[in-house]
């Protein structure tokens, strides 16, 4: 795995386990990161660590709602050289495009694919899983879901006020038993089992202007950003981010991927070929990624699943998904099931 997440991300994370009466370094050693990396600001981590180890902590802390509560505490300040890009805009549509711009140079396996229409501008929040990986404690994205979630929503209320509510928000995985928290942060418009993870905010919310951008803490010299930084996010995630937000839409062609990132077919085909990669190569990893995805975390059939991942039938879906991870999908939700997964 690529240690490609900043330490900075667990910020706060090390005195709210102890709140609940537990040892950070334990549960970190777990998840397989390094207890240092709790308390430094300068280290870097693997993403599939840092989501391994959020849901390893609510487990331990017995707490379902854990990255509620760490959003609370926490703030776009820990992305680093991103905050700053952030606190130069001026309204706040150019603070969620900046996000949505960047954000997958801070850690590859979150990603934010941006939507805008007439209605306003829906912000999505991607975690990444790759199979290759392998193994983990715990095969659930919730907490990292929840926590990207939560920050914007609180970060955003700082900018337009404690009474504000977004348009919409979604989330691929199921309800909780109680969600009353949830409802508590992200408002009455909350729906479950939805085909994206995603926050919208509405034209005349986006057109708003910022006044002042509330202060954070201190960030050290070294992760300041120039006044020319450019965080550029590698062709190879925005193909994968394409495809993504076309498979939530419509069928994810070639062709229709292409045109969403104002290229030729066969340029699209050429860079992905100069990358060792292939268009069906990412097209079958984010299928694979998202239906590991729903079959974790949401309460959707196989069919209902097959169909969100651009398949016409379920038996075609079960071979594909076979074809990959060796199982069926419903023996992997059975091994789920077990704990086994």
């Amino acid at each position: 795995m690529t240690k490609n997440t900043p330490s900075r991300a667990l910020s706060g994370v090390a005195s709210l386990i102890e709140s609940y009466g537990h040892d950070p370094d334990s549960i970190a050693r777990r998840a397989g990161l390094t207890p240092s990396a709790l308390y430094r600001p300068d280290l870097l981590i693997e993403g599939a660590v840092f989501n391994d180890f959020l849901e390893e902590a609510a487990v331990v802390c017995g707490d379902r709602f854990f990255s509620l509560k760490l959003a609370s505490i926490q703030g776009w300040h820990v992305l680093g050289p991103l905050w700053q890009l952030i606190r130069r805009a001026k309204t706040i549509g150019e603070v969620l495009r900046t996000l949505a711009a960047h954000l997958e140079s801070h850690a590859s396996t979150i990603s934010s694919p941006l939507l805008e229409d007439d209605r306003g501008i829906t912000i999505c929040f991607e975690a990444r899983w790759d199979p290759k990986w392998g193994r983990s404690l715990n095969t659930s994205r919730v907490q990292v879901v929840e926590l990207a979630s939560a920050i914007s929503i609180h970060e955003i209320r700082r900018l337009l006020g404690n009474s504000w509510r977004a348009d919409q928000v979604q989330f691929r995985h199921s309800a909780p038993e109680n969600p009353r928290p949830l409802y508590q942060i992200f408002g009455d418009k909350l729906r479950f089992n939805q085909d994206v993870n995603a926050l919208r905010v509405s034209k005349v919310d986006c057109e708003r202007p910022i006044v002042v951008m509330p202060d954070r803490p201190t960030i050290t010299a070294q992760y300041e950003a120039p006044a020319d930084l450019k965080l550029n996010i590698p062709f190879l995630l925005e193909v994968d981010r394409a495809i993504r937000l076309l498979l939530n839409r419509e069928e994810a062609s070639v062709d229709s991927v292409a045109d969403l990132l104002g290229i030729s077919p066969r340029t699209l085909q050429h860079r992905l070929k100069q990358s060792d990669t292939s268009y069906q190569n990412l097209f079958d990893i984010a299928r694979i990624d998202l239906a590991l995805e729903y079959l974790n975390d949401s309460n959707l059939n196989v069919l209902a699943i097959s169909e969100r991942v651009g398949f016409t039938d379920a038996a075609a879906f079960s071979r594909f998904f076979k074809k990959h991870l060796k199982m069926s999908p419903r023996e992997y939700s059975k091994r789920i099931s077990r704990g086994a997964a």
